[in-house]
């Protein structure tokens, strides 16, 4: 598809060639034909191209041009439009791909609109009114949570925020408040799409107190938990006429309608696999909180003069209900997506004729006679429910896409020459590919079978269990199976290490194949939920980070996601701990709000950057009242006082540099370089270091892999300063170093705890970090010996890596290859990358391992004198408030 470009000024008076079309693909799976589908994705753009959003419209579905209502989601560093959310009806969809392109068009469009308000009555009702053109449409939502006893909880209206609205989608944010629950925060995200006539609703709870997490153990059961009875959304029309209840089993089900049916109600108790009941499921005591493998329909029928209502009960394996109410002024549907994998679940209908009143009540936590939901301190859940306004007649298929999931891609060489992605090859390579065919052939080998047969995601998933509403989206740890004690499949959980987001993402723009999305969408989703410590209450070395992998080799028990449990402690040896630097992963969520414009994602990485930040304040620990400096917790790696390259700081320095890109905010910019001299020096006595030693610093690599990532953002962005001069030189001072003293880890696996496979796949990374530093050096045989030894030490890894079985194909394995196999696609096959040296310089200096906060206070409590000097801070009202506070964190 051609793309047509034409000559404009930008505000800054910059020439650019403005784009006029932007291709890209809708790719639906179902196998009939889908009707008035809302669609949203973010598409990306060459740089200086396009600087302001326009007015836009899709072409290629058939018909006239479609409304396009966009949104720019990036910047490149000139102003210019990196990523453009794009919103859109699609009037219909045929199965397959359907080959489209964003035209500029000057929209002439019905007016729309949504309101969303407070009834004015019960608190917490809601109001939705919606308008297309001269109709206007008209819904009742009362969402109701019940205690522990099953009491109704009042809900408190605190606020609603209009976030976009066009003429395509509109975009509220509803917070409501528990009355005398601070701690739980109730939060509706509501899209409109008038042309549609349907809303999704976004339902997210959240517990903001904190943990108690006594011993650094964070099993259910702990005393900041909020416990529940049931949570549901309850939607109904005002004022509806007679209504019926008509309901399907699944979208592609017959309609069942039954006019003396009064109530209808399918629940989902169980995943319907077969091993439904895995220990996966427990709650508090270890007892399985599943008590049934799959779902209930109940049907309720009147009694005939006041006798008892008939009950009847069907059981089945796996359902994905839609239920409708419809009366002569328009018809009422709901569907929850992900009803069964999200289980429990229930979905509902039922009429009241004397009051002339229908409601379809969607249980994002129905209620149980036996059971009540803990939602751990910082914990959230978010579910969601579509819901259409039609008319009675509207076919019983119109919410078909929400299951189905149609997806918008671009072609992997727009990516590619679009110049979004770190070291992104696109489709293959430059030049001949049968040059670089043993490089791409045995990536492409390697990915198709370790994400396929036993080894795909459903089958990953099926194997515990990994289902239910803390689970679903989770990747299992199954390459800890190798070395537990038990006898059965180890409950283990991944918790986005490696960033198995990320990794998906570059896959799915490398394939177009939209099953990556299976990965990506219920990961990032149960990562921003279940795996992020969602408060501001504890110790700020913990809030609003990420938790670890669950422990190694060892069940998770009651510690669900959340990384230490009390029946692994042994109490022989320290153990405990809590989120921490080594473990924070951005880029996927970064690029997953750029694909998806996630509000949630967008808040999910700005957090994360925040708590690096945060966690690397001084005076915000209890010996900030003698030394408020920098704690050396955003920078050690393993042992406390070690600050040298390693995957802590190099984590650390990857989420600024994702903060900065996605915010501008130069506090992020100026946090990474204050990281970067703290951990690596052009002049650094590596020998020193110990970097050879596998066990305790293999990954030294992870740091080395965020400074070329640095540097790549700082030549987009024109800053080639006295910073860009250091690292660069830094990374080739280091790969000069690796070039001598490197080897492939395998060839010495009597130095190794545990020679496992994911050694060899670790050392994909180390082969690229030598690309990297051959990327830098304007020295011809420097170049050309990093690039030599990192095709050794790459030959080496990926022979290595099929000596252990089936074993290399595990999550561990799969999670690193597939961002390191793609990228040494790139380095090998494609042109390479190049970083120009920079004409400002400064002088280096000398580098000293940073001490950290505890170290200094404990030197300076051996010694008088600086302790005399440092007394005049005891004076200080601030450091007292501040002190008392870290104590009460502390507690």
């Amino acid at each position: 598809m051609s793309v047509t470009v034409t000559q404009t000024v930008d505000s800054a008076g910059r020439r650019a060639e403005e784009l006029r079309e932007i291709p890209f693909q809708v790719i639906s799976r179902s196998s009939s034909k889908l009707r008035a589908v809302p669609l949203t994705a973010g598409v990306c753009l060459p740089k200086g191209r396009l600087f302001d959003a326009g007015e836009w419209a899709v072409e290629g579905l058939g018909g006239s041009h479609l409304t396009a209502q966009t949104e720019i989601l990036n910047r490149f560093s000139d102003g210019s439009v990196r990523w453009l959310l794009v919103n859109f009806v699609a009037s219909r969809l045929l199965p397959g791909t359907t080959s489209c392109c964003l035209v500029r068009h000057r929209r002439h469009t019905s007016p729309t609109g949504c309101d969303v308000t407070g009834t004015g009555g019960r608190s917490g009702v809601l109001r939705l009114s919606i308008t297309d053109g001269a109709k206007r449409s008209d819904l009742l939502l009362d969402p109701e949570l019940t205690n522990a006893d099953g009491n109704r909880i009042e809900l408190r209206l605190k606020s609603t925020t209009r976030r976009s609205a066009g003429p395509v989608r509109h975009v509220h944010l509803v917070e409501l408040q528990p009355v005398r629950l601070p701690h739980v925060a109730l939060r509706l995200l509501v899209e409109a799409w008038p042309e549609a006539d349907c809303l999704k609703v976004e339902c997210r709870i959240r517990n903001t107190r904190r943990a108690r997490h006594v011993g650094g153990l964070w099993d259910l059961g702990d005393s900041g938990s909020f416990h529940f009875n049931s949570l549901h959304l309850n939607f109904r029309c005002p004022d509806p006429a007679d209504a019926d209840i008509k309901w399907q089993t699944d979208p592609l089900s017959a309609v069942q309608q039954d006019p003396a049916i009064a109530e209808v109600r399918l629940t989902q108790f169980g995943s319907g696999e077969e091993h439904w009941n895995s220990t996966n499921h427990v709650d508090r005591s270890g007892r399985s909180t599943v008590r049934y493998r799959g779902y209930e329909q109940l049907t309720v029928r009147p009694g005939v003069d006041d006798g008892e209502a008939v009950r009847v009960f069907i059981k089945g394996d796996r359902c994905q209900p839609v239920i409708s109410v419809s009366g002569d002024d328009g018809q009422l549907t709901v569907v929850m997506p992900e009803f069964r994998e999200q289980f429990p679940s229930s979905l509902g209908a039922f009429r009241n004729r004397a009051h002339r009143t229908a409601t379809v009540c969607a249980g994002c936590f129905p209620e149980s006679a036996d059971q009540t939901f803990e939602l751990q301190g910082g914990e959230q859940k978010t579910k969601t429910a579509w819901v259409s306004l039609s008319r009675p007649e509207t076919s019983s298929d119109h919410l078909l896409f929400c299951v189905e999931c149609p997806r918008i891609l671009q072609s992997s060489e727009w990516i590619r020459q679009c110049q979004v992605l770190p070291w992104f090859p696109g489709s293959g390579a430059d030049g001949d590919l049968s040059e670089h065919s043993t490089t791409i052939d045995r990536f492409q080998a390697y990915l198709k079978e370790a994400t396929s047969g036993d080894f795909s995601v459903e089958a990953r998933r099926r194997k515990i269990d990994e289902y239910g509403w803390r689970n679903f989206g989770e990747v299992p740890a199954d390459h800890e199976q190798t070395h537990f004690a038990g006898d059965r499949t180890i409950i283990s959980h991944y918790n986005n290490q490696f960033d198995l987001i990320f990794g998906g993402i570059l896959n799915l723009f490398r394939t177009g194949d939209p099953e990556w999305f299976n990965l990506i969408d219920p990961l990032a989703r149960h990562v921003m939920d279940i795996d992020i410590y969602h408060t501001n209450q504890d110790r700020s070395a913990f809030n609003g980070g990420l938790f670890w992998h669950t422990d190694h080799y060892v069940d998770a028990h009651t510690a669900t996601h959340r990384t230490y449990s009390r029946q692994n402690a042994t109490g022989q040896s320290a153990y405990g701990g809590g989120p921490a630097n080594e473990h924070n992963y951005t880029t996927g969520l970064l690029h997953f709000y750029f694909l998806t414009g996630s509000l949630e994602a967008r808040e999910t990485v700005i957090g994360l950057a925040d708590w690096v930040i945060a966690m690397d304040d001084g005076s915000r620990t209890v010996f900030g009242i003698l030394d408020s400096g920098c704690t050396g917790l955003a920078s050690k790696t393993v042992l406390e006082d070690f600050h040298g390259p390693g995957r802590g700081v190099g984590n650390s320095i990857n989420s600024l540099i994702d903060g900065w890109v996605l915010t501008g905010e130069q506090s992020y910019m100026q946090k990474a370089e204050e990281l970067i001299r703290r951990a690596v020096h052009p002049r650094q006595d590596l020998d020193d270091l110990h970097l050879e030693d596998a066990e305790g610093h293999w990954s030294y690599t992870v740091c080395l892999t965020a400074l070329g990532r640095y540097l790549s953002v700082k030549l987009e962005a024109g800053q080639m300063d006295s910073m860009y001069s250091y690292v660069r030189d830094t990374l080739i001072h280091y790969g000069r170093w690796m070039v001598q003293a490197e080897k492939p880890t395998l060839s010495q696996p009597e130095r190794l705890e545990f020679p496992t496979e994911a050694w060899a796949a670790q050392d994909l990374r180390k082969a690229n970090v030598l690309r990297i530093t051959a990327s830098c050096t304007d020295n011809t045989d420097d170049e050309l010996q990093m690039r030599r030894k990192a095709d050794e030490i790459s030959s080496a890894a990926w022979h290595d890596l099929y000596q252990f079985g089936q074993q290399h194909l595990t999550a561990r394995c799969l999670s690193i290859v597939m961002t390191e196999g793609l990228r040494e696609v790139f380095h090998v096959c494609c042109q390479a990358e190049y970083f120009p040296p920079a004409t400002a310089k400064s002088e280096y200096g000398e580098w000293s391992m940073f001490v950290n906060q505890k170290d200094r206070v404990r030197r300076l409590l051996k010694n008088p004198v600086r302790l005399m000097r440092c007394s005049r801070h005891l004076l200080n009202p601030v450091r007292w408030v501040k002190l008392l506070d870290a104590f009460r964190r502390q507690l």
